[in-house]
């Protein structure tokens, strides 16, 4: 199968140190690499407060704290093959540092576009006038 662009969202700790969040990245990142997919952006969107507190799924171990009410977020765009996808949310999930971690599929401003809103479509605009020109002509 294909690579298919996928989004990646992941909640850490908010007191992690900057050798450990490199870690987490490039070890992600190069296991998407090394199985053939493209990394196309990194973003580390900072620390930020929850909705709600979260639990981790084991304390930690400096403090003994389970419970979290900021944490710092960060997304990855990538594009790569099913396995690999399934491969990284392992490799996340048996981190402890990592609170949460969500895969979803990666949108373009063309998919809003043509799916959710047709009136915007220039290519669908066009077919709508041809046929409004051909029923004008048939109707006389």
């Amino acid at each position: 199968t294909g690579n298919s662009p996928s989004s990646l969202c992941i909640i850490l700790f908010h007191d992690q140190d900057f050798k450990a969040l490199t870690n987490i990245v490039k070890t992600m990142s190069l296991k998407v690499v090394d199985n053939g997919g493209i990394v196309r952006s990194i973003q580390n969107h900072g620390i930020r407060q929850f909705p709600h507190r979260i639990q981790a799924k084991h304390p930690d171990f400096k403090t003994g704290q389970r419970y979290y009410e900021k944490g710092r977020y960060i997304s990855v765009y990538y594009d790569a093959n099913p396995s690999t996808q399934s491969q990284v949310q392992n490799l996340l999930s048996l981190n402890d540092q990592v609170l949460r971690q969500t895969h979803l599929k990666a949108r373009s401003k063309l998919d809003f576009i043509t799916m959710q809103r047709p009136e915007k479509n220039p290519y669908v605009q066009r077919v709508w006038a041809e046929e409004r020109q051909r029923a004008d002509q048939l109707n006389g």
